[in-house]
């Protein structure tokens, strides 16, 4: 959660500092990539990829670059402490999923933090700011997409841990498909260009910090329901939130205190489920 966090605060930090989406994500995902791979060489995870993690791996990075490009792409227009509550909203879709798709039980707890959650979100998110201008209305489209895109990603990552796969089996796999579609959305838009400062100084810090998010992330669904874990890492808006206003200055407001005292609320929900 906390890793979760600090990179949705970095991806708004140098989008305040004019870095190009594409170039940032891709030195990102280089960053990612090279490190996980030179890691599982070491320890011997490669040799143990099945074909089941094709199966799930390669369409999980591509939709995983989706969500992230989308998300990163939001925040040129908006704020981060709006638009990585309504991105970490994408909890819901996986639990939601969860109880149909992964037969995960209901519970009461989980009911509570969901909703909680949802109040949260829409106490954090004030939409009213995104009727303003057609730019801020396209920031609120993109980050909406990637909710929704990263909340069905997620759902079948547990399905495939469901399935037998090994969570950095399926990380590395997902590596292929991510990065490849870094190179494909830079060919297609034109944005092949030398990365500035920021990019260099930010990006392989970004990709670190995502790396770890996710391989803790993995190890949590492997070994845990994701409905309950999947919201509880998603609520590090609640930290984004509260970094956004003391490092960017970005607007406090009564609002934005009710959100996060709901989310903290949502947490203990889900921890005691």
């Amino acid at each position: 959660m906390l890793a979760g966090a600090l990179v949705d605060l970095i991806y708004k930090w140098v989008q305040n500092r004019g870095i190009n989406v594409a170039t940032f994500v891709l030195y990102q995902a280089t960053t990612f990539t090279i490190t996980l791979w030179v890691i599982a060489g070491i320890f011997g995870y490669i040799s143990v990829i099945t074909p089941t993690t094709w199966f799930y791996g390669l369409p999980l990075g591509a939709s995983g670059y989706i969500g992230i490009v989308l998300f990163v792409a939001s925040l040129k227009e908006g704020n981060g402490s709006i638009n990585a509550p309504i991105f970490r909203l994408s909890f819901v879709i996986t639990a939601i999923l969860s109880f149909f798709f992964l037969n995960e039980a209901v519970t009461l707890f989980k009911a509570f933090g969901i909703l909680l959650a949802v109040v949260a979100v829409l106490s954090l998110a004030d939409l009213s700011l995104f009727t303003k201008s057609q730019a801020q209305l396209h920031s609120l489209i993109c980050v909406f997409i990637a909710m929704f895109v990263f909340g069905i990603t997620f759902t079948f990552a547990k399905q495939a841990m469901n399935q037998g796969v090994d969570p950095i089996p399926l990380l590395l796999v997902q590596t292929i498909t991510f990065t490849a579609s870094a190179f494909v959305y830079m060919f297609v838009t034109r944005g092949f260009r030398l990365p500035n400062r920021i990019t260099l100084q930010f990006a392989p810090l970004a990709g670190v910090l995502q790396l770890t998010w996710s391989f803790l992330l993995f190890q949590a669904l492997h070994h845990g329901q994701v409905s309950i874990s999947f919201p509880i890492v998603q609520l590090s808006f609640v930290l984004t939130a509260i970094l956004a206003v003391v490092f960017l200055r970005e607007r406090a407001s009564r609002s934005l205190f009710v959100g996060l005292a709901t989310a903290s609320m949502s947490v203990i929900a889900f921890a005691l489920a």
